[in-house]
């Protein structure tokens, strides 16, 4: 069973590739165009994308014929210093459906923890269009970045936090 919608709400990009974007978007004051940013990171636009598609995801900057625009959210991200950034993805991350599904999964089947291999069966069923290894390693990016999962490679178990999700600001 699926806890949440079924949507691809797994950023696939590492963490600081999206707040680097972010930082660059600061720099031209919020708004500028993507060729541009392409051109300043002396990348491709191919290269970029999977980062703004992560920061739209998040909610962290919007695109509007062809500029990127930080959102007040991605404002206030930045404005953080790390562990506030850290407690405002978990927020959002906790949000996303995917993720959100993930950890209900964990918290409600698992008490808490599964192994790789149950999180891995997990993904499978219940999302079959996607890469389940590598959706692994972005859960694990993202989970531990923004302090809602732990994960041991040594025992390939992944936990909630004790925290838990959804952090308070």
């Amino acid at each position: 069973m699926f806890y949440g919608e079924i949507r691809l709400t797994i950023p696939r990009v590492q963490v600081g590739r999206v707040i680097g974007l972010l930082e660059v978007l600061q720099d031209f004051e919020g708004k500028v165009d993507l060729a541009k940013v392409a051109d300043e990171l002396r990348l491709e636009l191919d290269d970029i994308l999977p980062a703004v598609d992560a920061a739209k995801l998040l909610r962290l900057l919007q695109v509007n014929t062809g500029d990127l625009i930080l959102t007040e959210d991605g404002k206030m991200l930045l404005s953080n210093n790390a562990n506030g950034r850290k407690r405002m993805l978990n927020n959002i991350l906790a949000s996303l459906g995917e993720f959100k599904g993930i950890i209900d999964f964990i918290k409600i089947d698992h008490n808490g923890e599964v192994t790789k291999d149950e999180l891995l069966r997990f993904l499978k069923e219940n999302m079959p269009d996607v890469d389940s290894e590598q959706t692994f390693s972005w859960i694990v990016e993202w989970g531990r970045y923004s302090l809602l999962l732990r994960y041991d490679s040594g025992s390939e178990k992944i936990k909630i936090t004790h925290k838990g999700a959804g952090l308070k600001e």
